[in-house]
């Protein structure tokens, strides 16, 4: 899945948190991951600034 402006992501081990500013350019196949401390961070649900289609 691609990512959008205003995608958050956050690492429930240290609370870090990670927000794409700019879209993701790769195609929507393409895997992705944001790792923090050794672990894929967890998208929070309903914080990206863009409405879903």
């Amino acid at each position: 899945m691609s990512r959008k402006v205003g995608d958050r992501y956050v690492c429930e081990k240290c609370g870090a948190q990670l927000v794409y500013e700019k879209p993701c350019p790769c195609p929507e196949e393409m895997p992705h991951s944001e790792i923090c401390c050794g672990e894929q961070m967890k998208r929070m649900e309903g914080m990206s600034s863009e409405k879903a289609h």
